[in-house]
C-alpha cells in the first residue's frame, strides 16, 4: 500500500475544492498569539525603516505585508507575492482604502518577475516547505535584494514535532507520514547551509517554539482527528492503534495533561555589500 500522504493542500491552493478554507486556516493561525509573536520577532530582525523597498514572498491574505508597509510608509514600497490567485485576490481586498504603499502580485518566487538589487529586504514566512526547488527560489530572493539587504526565511521544522503520548511508535509513524505530504518538511533546518552557499554573510538562526497545552489552540491546523484517519486508511496505522492514539488524545485535552510543541527557525542573512 502507498504510504505517501496526499499533498498538503497549501502546495496550490487554486486546485482545491474550497480554496477559501486555506484562507480561513490562515486568518486562525494569524489570531494566535504565538505566530503574532514570532512575526513581531521577524519584523525586528528586518530592522525596517521608512523608505525601504520589501518583497514579502508567498504573503498569503497580505497581513503581514499590510504591517511591513505600515512600518516603511511612507515613502517606502511594499510587494506581496504569491502563487495562489485566491491569495491575491484576497490581499487585494483587504488592502483596499487602507492608503498604505503595497502592491500584490501573482507569481513564482523560482522566477521573480524583478530586476536584480530591487529590493532592501525580503522575507518568506511558511513558504519554503511548500517549494518543489527551495535552492532555486532562495537564489532568486539573494537576486533581487539590493547590497546590504537582509534576506529572512521562517518555517516550522515538521522534525521537530513533539506530542507526550503513551503510543510513541505509533506518533512518529502517523508524523512521518504527515510529513510526506510537504515537498521540504525539513528545510528549516536546511536553511543555514543554504544562506551560506549562496554567500549571505551574518548568517543567524533563531528558535522558537510553539507550545501547545489545549488541543483548541491547535486544531484548527493540526487535525490530528482526521489525519489519523487518513493515515489508517494509507496502511501507517491499524485502526485500533488509530482508536487508541485519539483516546489519549481526547483524555489528555480533557484531563488538562496535553502537551504538544513544534520549533520554528528564523534565519536571516545580508547580501554582501
Amino acid at each position: 500500500m502507498d504510504r505517501q500522504a496526499p499533498r498538503a493542500g497549501f502546495t496550490d491552493v487554486d486546485r482545491e475544492s474550497d480554496p477559501r478554507f486555506y484562507i480561513r486556516c490562515l486568518d486562525a493561525q494569524h489570531a494566535s498569539a504565538f505566530k503574532q509573536r514570532y512575526k513581531r520577532r521577524t519584523f525586528d530582525l528586518l530592522e525596517l525603516r521608512p523608505g525601504q523597498r520589501v518583497l514579502d514572498v508567498g504573503c498569503g491574505t497580505g497581513q503581514d505585508a499590510l504591517a511591513l508597509a505600515a512600518a516603511v510608509a511612507p515613502d517606502g514600497r511594499v510587494v506581496g507575492l504569491d502563487f495562489s490567485r485566491t491569495m491575491i485576490d484576497e490581499a487585494r481586498g483587504r488592502s483596499r482604502g487602507k492608503a498604505l504603499p503595497v502592491a500584490f502580485v501573482r507569481g513564482d518566487v523560482h522566477h521573480l518577475a524583478f530586476a536584480d538589487d530591487a529590493f532592501d529586504r525580503c522575507r518568506a514566512d511558511r513558504t519554503f516547505q511548500h517549494l518543489p526547488e527551495p535552492r532555486q527560489a532562495l537564489a532568486e530572493m539573494v537576486r533581487v535584494t539590493a547590497p546590504g539587504g537582509i534576506v529572512l526565511i521562517v518555517e516550522p521544522d515538521h522534525e521537530s514535532r513533539l506530542f507526550d503520548s503513551p503510543y510513541p511508535d505509533v506518533s512518529r509513524r502517523f508524523f512521518a507520514f504527515r510529513n510526506s505530504s510537504l515537498r521540504q518538511p525539513g528545510v528549516a533546518h536546511q536553511l543555514y547551509a543554504l544562506f551560506k552557499e549562496f554567500g549571505l554573510t551574518e548568517v543567524a538562526v533563531e528558535p522558537l517554539t510553539e507550545i501547545a497545552t489545549e488541543y483548541a489552540s491547535i486544531a484548527h491546523v493540526a487535525q490530528f482527528e482526521g489525519g489519523m484517519r487518513i493515515a489508517q486508511r494509507y496502511g501507517v496505522v491499524t485502526e485500533e492503534e488509530a482508536d487508541a492514539w485519539l483516546a489519549h488524545l481526547a483524555e489528555a485535552d480533557r484531563t488538562g495533561r496535553f502537551f504538544h510543541a513544534f520549533t520554528y527557525f528564523i534565519t536571516t542573512g545580508r547580501k554582501p555589500a
